[in-house]
Protein backbone atom coordinates (compact mmCIF):
# COMPACT_ATOMS: atom_id res chain seq x y z
CA UNK A 1 0.00 0.00 0.00
CA UNK A 2 0.70 3.63 -0.32
CA UNK A 3 1.59 5.90 -3.77
CA UNK A 4 3.41 4.98 -6.95
CA UNK A 5 5.23 6.66 -9.41
CA UNK A 6 3.91 5.73 -13.40
CA UNK A 7 7.07 5.32 -16.01
CA UNK A 8 5.91 5.34 -19.84
CA UNK A 9 7.86 4.59 -22.73
CA UNK A 10 6.46 5.80 -25.90
CA UNK A 11 8.36 4.62 -29.01
CA UNK A 12 7.57 6.26 -32.62
CA UNK A 13 9.59 6.55 -35.67
CA UNK A 14 12.60 4.74 -34.11
CA UNK A 15 12.77 7.17 -31.07
CA UNK A 16 12.00 5.91 -27.57
CA UNK A 17 10.90 8.37 -25.03
CA UNK A 18 10.55 8.00 -21.54
CA UNK A 19 7.64 9.91 -19.48
CA UNK A 20 7.67 9.41 -15.80
CA UNK A 21 5.17 10.82 -13.24
CA UNK A 22 5.72 10.94 -9.73
CA UNK A 23 3.06 10.34 -8.24
CA UNK A 24 2.21 11.38 -4.57
CA UNK A 25 5.79 11.33 -2.99
CA UNK A 26 5.65 10.05 0.31
CA UNK A 27 7.88 10.93 3.50
CA UNK A 28 11.31 9.56 4.75
CA UNK A 29 11.57 8.06 7.86
CA UNK A 30 8.69 7.34 8.65
CA UNK A 31 6.57 4.29 10.31
CA UNK A 32 4.98 1.40 8.39
CA UNK A 33 5.60 2.50 4.62
CA UNK A 34 8.93 2.19 3.01
CA UNK A 35 10.77 5.49 2.18
CA UNK A 36 9.88 6.60 -1.34
CA UNK A 37 12.03 5.10 -3.75
CA UNK A 38 12.59 6.80 -7.58
CA UNK A 39 12.45 5.59 -10.92
CA UNK A 40 15.54 3.71 -12.60
CA UNK A 41 15.04 5.21 -15.78
CA UNK A 42 16.69 7.99 -17.12
CA UNK A 43 13.20 10.48 -17.87
CA UNK A 44 13.17 12.43 -20.85
CA UNK A 45 10.38 14.20 -18.96
CA UNK A 46 8.94 14.46 -15.72
CA UNK A 47 6.09 15.40 -14.25
CA UNK A 48 6.04 16.03 -10.25
CA UNK A 49 3.93 16.92 -7.76
CA UNK A 50 4.19 19.74 -5.91
CA UNK A 51 1.90 19.76 -3.18
CA UNK A 52 4.09 21.30 -0.02
CA UNK A 53 6.94 22.50 -2.59
CA UNK A 54 6.43 26.14 -0.75
CA UNK A 55 7.17 24.89 2.71
CA UNK A 56 8.52 21.97 5.31
CA UNK A 57 6.71 20.27 7.78
CA UNK A 58 6.68 21.12 11.70
CA UNK A 59 8.88 19.66 13.72
CA UNK A 60 8.65 18.00 16.63
CA UNK A 61 8.08 14.45 17.53
CA UNK A 62 4.82 13.19 16.45
CA UNK A 63 4.16 10.53 18.93
CA UNK A 64 5.19 12.90 21.81
CA UNK A 65 2.52 15.92 20.67
CA UNK A 66 0.26 13.19 20.71
CA UNK A 67 0.73 12.34 23.41
CA UNK A 68 0.42 16.09 25.10
CA UNK A 69 -2.82 16.43 23.05
CA UNK A 70 -4.90 13.03 24.15
CA UNK A 71 -3.59 13.48 28.04
CA UNK A 72 -4.70 17.38 27.88
CA UNK A 73 -8.12 16.37 26.42
CA UNK A 74 -9.10 13.14 28.70
CA UNK A 75 -7.96 15.41 31.79
CA UNK A 76 -10.38 18.23 31.18
CA UNK A 77 -13.39 15.14 30.18
CA UNK A 78 -13.17 15.42 26.40
CA UNK A 79 -12.74 13.42 23.22
CA UNK A 80 -11.09 14.03 20.11
CA UNK A 81 -12.69 13.66 16.77
CA UNK A 82 -9.59 13.16 14.51
CA UNK A 83 -10.66 13.33 10.24
CA UNK A 84 -8.58 10.93 8.73
CA UNK A 85 -7.78 9.65 4.90
CA UNK A 86 -9.08 6.00 5.20
CA UNK A 87 -6.03 4.76 3.51
CA UNK A 88 -2.33 6.02 5.05
CA UNK A 89 -3.65 8.52 7.83
CA UNK A 90 -5.80 6.08 9.97
CA UNK A 91 -3.47 3.27 9.94
CA UNK A 92 -0.87 6.08 11.24
CA UNK A 93 -2.95 7.28 13.84
CA UNK A 94 -3.78 3.57 15.09
CA UNK A 95 -0.28 2.66 15.10
CA UNK A 96 0.83 5.87 17.10
CA UNK A 97 -2.17 5.25 19.93
CA UNK A 98 -1.37 1.77 20.41
CA UNK A 99 2.64 2.62 20.77
CA UNK A 100 1.58 5.38 23.27
CA UNK A 101 -0.97 3.06 25.14
CA UNK A 102 1.50 0.10 25.87
CA UNK A 103 4.40 2.79 27.24
CA UNK A 104 1.99 4.23 29.32
CA UNK A 105 2.10 7.84 28.28
CA UNK A 106 -1.28 7.83 27.67
CA UNK A 107 -4.66 6.06 29.13
CA UNK A 108 -6.09 2.84 27.44
CA UNK A 109 -9.55 4.80 25.86
CA UNK A 110 -12.32 3.76 23.63
CA UNK A 111 -10.97 4.30 19.82
CA UNK A 112 -13.60 3.84 17.49
CA UNK A 113 -12.29 3.46 13.71
CA UNK A 114 -15.52 4.51 11.66
CA UNK A 115 -14.73 3.89 8.31
CA UNK A 116 -15.76 0.48 6.42
CA UNK A 117 -12.81 1.57 3.65
CA UNK A 118 -10.09 2.13 6.52
CA UNK A 119 -11.23 -1.41 8.14
CA UNK A 120 -10.66 -2.83 4.79
CA UNK A 121 -7.76 -1.05 4.19
CA UNK A 122 -5.59 -2.29 7.90
CA UNK A 123 -6.67 -5.74 7.15
CA UNK A 124 -4.46 -5.08 4.02
CA UNK A 125 -1.91 -3.49 6.11
CA UNK A 126 -1.27 -6.57 8.62
CA UNK A 127 -1.66 -9.05 5.79
CA UNK A 128 1.29 -7.91 4.13
CA UNK A 129 3.62 -6.73 6.84
CA UNK A 130 6.50 -7.70 4.60
CA UNK A 131 5.56 -5.13 2.44
CA UNK A 132 6.10 -2.27 4.94
CA UNK A 133 8.63 -0.62 7.45
CA UNK A 134 6.70 -1.74 10.53
CA UNK A 135 9.45 -2.09 12.93
CA UNK A 136 7.06 -1.97 15.54
CA UNK A 137 4.97 -4.88 14.19
CA UNK A 138 8.30 -7.10 14.26
CA UNK A 139 8.81 -6.10 18.16
CA UNK A 140 5.05 -6.91 18.91
CA UNK A 141 5.31 -10.26 16.79
CA UNK A 142 8.16 -10.98 19.41
CA UNK A 143 6.54 -9.95 23.24
CA UNK A 144 3.68 -11.67 22.50
CA UNK A 145 1.73 -8.27 22.89
CA UNK A 146 -1.03 -8.57 19.73
CA UNK A 147 -0.80 -6.78 16.36
CA UNK A 148 0.58 -3.03 16.44
CA UNK A 149 -2.32 -1.42 14.23
CA UNK A 150 -5.06 -2.42 17.00
CA UNK A 151 -5.72 -0.29 20.50
CA UNK A 152 -6.39 -1.79 23.65
CA UNK A 153 -10.05 -0.76 23.66
CA UNK A 154 -10.47 -1.16 19.47
CA UNK A 155 -14.12 -0.84 18.71
CA UNK A 156 -14.87 -1.18 14.70
CA UNK A 157 -18.09 0.35 13.70
CA UNK A 158 -18.93 -0.82 10.10
CA UNK A 159 -23.10 0.25 10.11
CA UNK A 160 -24.59 3.08 9.98
CA UNK A 161 -26.45 1.94 13.64
CA UNK A 162 -22.94 1.38 15.11
CA UNK A 163 -21.85 4.89 13.70
CA UNK A 164 -24.79 6.90 15.25
CA UNK A 165 -24.30 4.82 18.70
CA UNK A 166 -20.85 6.77 19.14
CA UNK A 167 -22.70 9.83 19.63
CA UNK A 168 -24.32 8.50 22.77
CA UNK A 169 -20.89 8.05 24.29
CA UNK A 170 -20.62 10.54 26.94
CA UNK A 171 -17.11 9.80 28.43
CA UNK A 172 -13.66 10.55 26.99
CA UNK A 173 -13.03 8.69 23.42
CA UNK A 174 -11.19 8.90 20.16
CA UNK A 175 -13.25 8.54 16.60
CA UNK A 176 -11.16 8.37 14.10
CA UNK A 177 -13.27 8.69 10.90
CA UNK A 178 -12.85 9.93 7.22
CA UNK A 179 -12.61 11.82 5.52
CA UNK A 180 -9.89 13.57 5.84
CA UNK A 181 -10.98 17.51 4.65
CA UNK A 182 -14.13 16.91 6.53
CA UNK A 183 -15.93 17.39 2.43
CA UNK A 184 -18.03 14.13 3.38
CA UNK A 185 -18.37 10.88 5.11
CA UNK A 186 -19.52 9.50 8.45
CA UNK A 187 -16.91 12.23 10.56
CA UNK A 188 -19.84 15.03 9.72
CA UNK A 189 -22.06 13.78 12.28
CA UNK A 190 -19.30 13.41 14.93
CA UNK A 191 -18.50 16.75 14.64
CA UNK A 192 -22.15 18.24 14.70
CA UNK A 193 -21.93 16.22 18.00
CA UNK A 194 -18.53 17.36 19.27
CA UNK A 195 -17.48 20.83 17.67
CA UNK A 196 -20.17 22.72 20.65
CA UNK A 197 -18.59 21.62 23.24
CA UNK A 198 -15.03 23.07 24.14
CA UNK A 199 -14.04 19.97 26.02
CA UNK A 200 -13.51 18.22 22.90
CA UNK A 201 -10.53 18.40 20.66
CA UNK A 202 -10.51 17.84 16.71
CA UNK A 203 -7.27 16.92 15.21
CA UNK A 204 -6.11 18.36 11.40
CA UNK A 205 -3.68 15.90 10.33
CA UNK A 206 -3.61 16.38 6.40
CA UNK A 207 -3.65 18.89 4.30
CA UNK A 208 -6.43 20.51 3.70
CA UNK A 209 -7.64 22.08 0.47
CA UNK A 210 -8.74 25.37 -0.47
CA UNK A 211 -12.93 25.57 0.18
CA UNK A 212 -13.27 22.58 2.09
CA UNK A 213 -14.60 22.34 5.38
CA UNK A 214 -11.23 21.24 6.57
CA UNK A 215 -9.88 24.30 5.57
CA UNK A 216 -12.77 26.20 7.12
CA UNK A 217 -11.10 24.66 10.92
CA UNK A 218 -7.74 25.38 9.72
CA UNK A 219 -8.35 28.86 9.37
CA UNK A 220 -10.06 29.65 12.43
CA UNK A 221 -14.27 29.48 11.41
CA UNK A 222 -16.57 30.42 14.64
CA UNK A 223 -19.34 27.98 13.25
CA UNK A 224 -19.60 25.02 10.55
CA UNK A 225 -22.73 24.34 8.01
CA UNK A 226 -23.14 20.60 8.50
CA UNK A 227 -26.68 19.02 7.65
CA UNK A 228 -27.52 22.22 6.36
CA UNK A 229 -27.33 23.76 10.12
CA UNK A 230 -24.39 26.32 11.27
CA UNK A 231 -22.74 24.60 14.18
CA UNK A 232 -20.34 26.42 16.78
CA UNK A 233 -16.98 25.85 16.71
CA UNK A 234 -16.69 25.36 20.11
CA UNK A 235 -13.72 22.38 20.30
CA UNK A 236 -10.17 23.09 20.50
CA UNK A 237 -8.44 22.52 16.79
CA UNK A 238 -5.35 21.35 16.73
CA UNK A 239 -3.42 20.88 13.17
CA UNK A 240 -0.76 18.27 13.13
CA UNK A 241 1.30 18.71 9.95
CA UNK A 242 3.92 15.88 11.23
CA UNK A 243 0.85 13.07 10.05
CA UNK A 244 1.25 14.66 6.32
CA UNK A 245 2.18 11.84 4.37
CA UNK A 246 3.25 13.92 1.36
CA UNK A 247 6.95 14.92 1.25
CA UNK A 248 7.80 18.60 2.20
CA UNK A 249 10.23 20.78 -0.09
CA UNK A 250 13.04 19.29 1.80
CA UNK A 251 11.98 16.07 0.76
CA UNK A 252 10.72 16.42 -2.55
CA UNK A 253 13.90 18.18 -3.39
CA UNK A 254 15.42 14.94 -2.29
CA UNK A 255 13.38 12.50 -4.21
CA UNK A 256 14.78 14.39 -6.81
CA UNK A 257 18.04 14.34 -6.54
CA UNK A 258 17.76 10.71 -6.05
CA UNK A 259 16.75 10.36 -10.62
CA UNK A 260 19.49 8.70 -12.33
CA UNK A 261 19.48 11.57 -14.85
CA UNK A 262 18.28 15.32 -15.16
CA UNK A 263 15.07 14.94 -16.76
CA UNK A 264 15.10 17.37 -20.66
CA UNK A 265 12.17 18.73 -18.92
CA UNK A 266 10.12 19.03 -15.70
CA UNK A 267 6.65 19.88 -15.53
CA UNK A 268 4.40 20.48 -11.67
CA UNK A 269 1.56 19.55 -11.07
CA UNK A 270 -0.80 18.90 -7.85
CA UNK A 271 0.29 21.56 -5.75
CA UNK A 272 -1.66 25.35 -5.41
CA UNK A 273 -0.39 28.00 -7.43
CA UNK A 274 2.49 29.24 -4.79
CA UNK A 275 3.69 25.81 -3.78
CA UNK A 276 4.54 25.00 -7.56
CA UNK A 277 6.48 28.65 -8.27
CA UNK A 278 8.06 27.91 -5.09
CA UNK A 279 9.58 24.19 -5.81
CA UNK A 280 10.15 25.46 -9.51
CA UNK A 281 12.28 28.09 -8.55
CA UNK A 282 13.76 25.39 -6.22
CA UNK A 283 14.61 23.16 -8.68
CA UNK A 284 16.39 26.04 -10.99
CA UNK A 285 18.48 26.96 -8.42
CA UNK A 286 19.88 23.66 -7.12
CA UNK A 287 20.09 21.53 -10.40
CA UNK A 288 19.45 24.11 -12.85
CA UNK A 289 16.79 22.21 -14.72
CA UNK A 290 13.90 23.32 -16.95
CA UNK A 291 10.99 23.21 -14.94
CA UNK A 292 7.62 24.75 -15.49
CA UNK A 293 4.05 25.07 -13.91
CA UNK A 294 1.62 23.35 -15.71
CA UNK A 295 -1.08 24.37 -16.59
CA UNK A 296 -4.57 23.39 -17.20
CA UNK A 297 -5.04 22.04 -20.46
CA UNK A 298 -1.87 23.19 -21.60
CA UNK A 299 -0.33 21.13 -24.55
CA UNK A 300 3.33 20.41 -24.74
CA UNK A 301 5.57 18.79 -26.95
CA UNK A 302 7.67 15.39 -25.78
CA UNK A 303 10.52 13.79 -27.00
CA UNK A 304 11.97 16.83 -28.81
Amino acid sequence: LGSSSLELTIAEGGKKTIIVFSGDIGRYDQPILNDPSTPSSKADVLVCESTYGDREHPEGDAAELLAGIVNRVVKRGGSIVIPAFAIGRTQTFMYYLRQLEDQQRIPRLPVYVDSPMALSATDLYLKHKEDHDLEYAREEGSSGKGDPLSVHEFHLTRSVEESKAINNVKTPCIIISASGMVSGGRVLHHLVQRLPDARNAVILAGFQAEGTRGRALQEGAKSLKLYGQDVPVCAEIVEMGQFSAHAGKSELLRWLTALPAPPKQTYLTHGEPAAAQTLQAAISEKFHWKAAVARYLDTVPVGE
